[in-house]
């Protein structure tokens, strides 16, 4: 077995002596009231640790916020301008705002070192339209309106209030509470259980806030699964970098979110954070042979930002979030050279087998019911006859246990195939009259048409076939008599992915061996679902195999899926390729929720050597342009990633936008499913990661 083949990176490891104090996990602030339960029971103490009262086990308690009226809302629109940029740049910006009438504010990209100028407080999308015109009057391309936090001072005078299951309602401290279980948990219903410190108290909005305080490494528990699970990616080695990286990120975004009270949300905005309820053993395992590790760029950690699949390649951060973090360049999901395993069949093959025209019907009885040297493409050509056929029978008869009967040579030979099986028994008292003239044309002769009726019905005899002037094929009686055979004995092929050590692993199951026989037939499965045989494949690791089994477990036959998606590291997402279409008016729709559009003339783009679209224009039906970058890109047509090519089709109000992409999410830093690829050939995690993320260092904290 050769070793990995992308050149790796060696990524030292520095010891930091300071431990890391606990996190504070946002979980919700919108709700004013939680059902709660404890572990074993326990106590609702104020926030300094004072007992309130007690709870039984599984004793629930509503926690409820009197707002006495609506709640302040928690956000608002605001009009960004521009693209993020370096600090000279947005005070300039700022500047000329300024100069202009209309005062800004500058907010910091988390995620690079620049910063969104905004302008304009709104409570409605549709209040910002006049400030939206003014500017793209003034010569402004890059318009956006956009959601963001809404300032606020905290409400006085309301009550907060726990309800028994007894319907007592006892007052609590307006500073909030602290729920201490007996045990380890606190459930919130409808939300999950945590470990930890769970607290909940009001909010500037008039709703509650809700904040799980845990240690690191338990934090990562509940984040790692939700970010990258060991049900989609069953890989350690990607499971550790993705560890890595989800503590990268905590420790860099400590106090990200101090201003609602906590660090860090629980969603995408910032991790996807699932408490007791999303921890998995295996990406346990991973947490902990990565104890206290994160990754660093001249001392400090970075930004580690990661991406569900990344479309084939990565892109610089200054595309998308502006600035200039060497360690976020963009980087290849393909393998220089894609590791594969040689498979060899254990049979001659026939001529023209290796012609695309084979099927699973086909395939399947050339383990053992017909010769393989049938499966030829002249002689499946040629017209069948029921002597040729009279062997096969015998041998599928006695598969089954069926009483063997000879083939009978008058009539129709598809039929003469069912009867031989037995299917004439099961027609009378089922099949009607009325649902032969509804399948079947006119021509079949009386004495067949329930039977043919119900071989069509079945979906074993095209309809058409009935009605065909040209003899029966040997290729079209074969497969009729294999999908007999399917009918009878469904056959469940064995399916899994090819892994380095010549094992499969099945989906959401552990890797196990493949024994092959030592009469192996092997075929290739195109995407269009079509066969053909082969002598020998070099087939990638990580492929998708399917396999027919023989009694004593071993394959038969081996069919090696040719990936639709190709051969990037990447491939085993569902979204790596993904086509979306959308009509003239639910476009148009899509683009006024951020910006003040007429209609729109058309769209364009300019894209990198990977296709990915770094610049949108669109040029609004009065010839204004708007200008849109980076992550507002995908945002403004409601695609899954910037890689992406259109089509429009029709005209006016009937006109079609058909986009063809692949990838989902912004494409900068690691690509979780490229990091799985990587993995299944053999990839280390700090292999994967200096890959995603070139030029940085490990450390750990104690």
């Amino acid at each position: 077995m050769k070793p990995f083949l992308v050149p790796a990176l060696v990524l030292p490891l520095v010891f930091a002596p300071a431990a890391q104090p606990p996190l504070k996990i946002g979980l919700d602030t919108q709700a004013t009231e939680w059902i709660v339960s404890l572990e074993g029971g326990g106590q609702v103490c104020d926030r300094a640790g004072k007992p309130l009262m007690r709870l039984a086990p599984d004793e629930k308690l509503r926690i409820w916020w009197d707002s006495r009226g609506a709640s302040d809302p928690t956000s608002e629109y605001r009009i960004q301008v521009g693209r993020p940029m370096g600090a000279d740049e947005t005070a300039a910006l700022m500047a000329r705002l300024r100069k202009l009438g209309e005062p800004s504010d500058r907010v910091k990209v988390p995620d690079a070192d620049t910063w969104r100028v905004l302008v304009g407080h709104f409570p409605e999308a549709a209040k910002a339209e006049p400030l939206f015109q003014k500017l793209q009057d003034l010569g402004f391309e890059e318009l956006w309106v956009a959601t963001e936090p809404r300032d606020a001072q905290p409400r006085k005078g309301r009550a907060l209030y726990a309800v028994t299951e007894r319907y007592e309602r006892r007052p609590l401290p307006l500073g909030g509470v602290w729920l201490k279980p007996a045990g380890e948990l606190t459930a919130l219903q409808g939300k999950g259980r945590y470990r930890g410190k769970v607290e909940i108290f009001p909010n500037a909005q008039g709703r509650l806030t809700v904040v799980n305080t845990l240690d690191l490494e338990t934090y990562l528990r509940g984040v790692v699964p939700k970010e990258m699970g060991a049900w989609e990616f069953p890989s350690l080695e990607a499971l550790k970098a993705q560890a890595v990286a989800a503590r990268t990120y905590a420790v860099a975004n400590r106090g990200k979110r101090a201003a609602d009270g906590f660090d860090m949300g629980d969603t995408v905005a910032d991790q996807v954070y699932g408490g007791r309820d999303g921890e998995q053993s295996l990406t346990d395992r991973a947490i902990q042979e990565t104890e206290g590790l994160f990754a660093t760029y001249g001392g400090k950690p970075i930004q580690a930002l990661f991406m569900a699949n990344c479309g084939g390649h990565t892109v610089d951060v200054a595309h998308v979030f502006g600035g200039d973090a060497p360690y976020l360049r963009a980087a290849t999901c393909y393998p220089a050279k894609p590791l594969t395993l040689p498979f060899t069949a254990g049979v001659a093959l026939p001529p023209e087998a290796a012609q695309p025209w084979l099927s699973w019907e086909l395939l399947r009885l050339g383990t053992g019911i017909i010769p393989l040297e049938w499966l030829n493409g002249e002689r499946l050509a040629r017209p069948a006859t029921a002597e040729e056929l009279a062997a096969p029978v015998r041998v599928l008869q006695q598969r089954l246990g069926l009483e063997g009967t000879d083939l009978d040579r008058s009539g129709s030979l598809v039929l003469a195939l069912a009867r031989s099986l037995g299917f004439h028994r099961v027609v009378e008292g089922q099949e009607r009259p009325q649902d032969a003239a509804y399948f079947l044309p006119a021509e079949v002769p009386a004495g067949d048409r329930l039977l043919a009726a119900f071989l069509t019905r079945r979906g074993i005899v095209p309809a058409a076939l009935w009605a065909a002037r040209e003899p029966l094929t040997l290729r079209q009686a074969l497969v009729a008599l294999g999908r007999m055979w399917q009918d009878l004995d469904p056959l469940a092929p064995g399916e899994g992915s090819l892994l380095m050590d010549r094992q499969v692993r099945r989906k959401r199951g552990g890797p196990e061996p493949l024994v092959l026989s030592p009469r192996l037939i092997l075929a290739e499965e195109a995407p269009d679902g079509s066969l053909r045989l082969v002598p020998k494949a070099d087939i990638q690791v990580g492929d998708r195999l399917k396999w027919i089994p023989a009694e004593d477990g071993s394959a038969l036959a081996l069919v090696r899926r040719l990936d639709p998606d190709g051969a990037a590291w990447d491939r085993y997402n569902p979204t790596a390729h993904w086509r979306v279409e959308y009509t003239e008016a639910d476009l148009l729709a899509l683009v006024r929720r951020r910006m003040k559009v007429p209609g729109i003339r058309e769209i364009r783009a300019d894209h990198n050597a990977e296709g990915r679209v770094l610049d949108l224009a669109l040029v609004d039906t009065q010839g204004a342009v708007h200008r849109v970058r980076g992550m507002h890109i995908r945002g403004l047509l409601g695609l899954k990633d910037n890689v992406f090519r259109f089509l429009t089709l029709g005209q006016g109000a009937q006109r079609r936008w058909v986009f063809y992409g692949r990838g989902w999410g912004h494409g900068v830093g690691m690509c979780q499913t490229g990091a799985y690829g990587m993995a299944l050939e053999g990839a280390t995690f700090q292999q994967i990661l200096s890959h995603y993320y070139p030029g940085t260092e490990l450390r750990r904290v104690d």
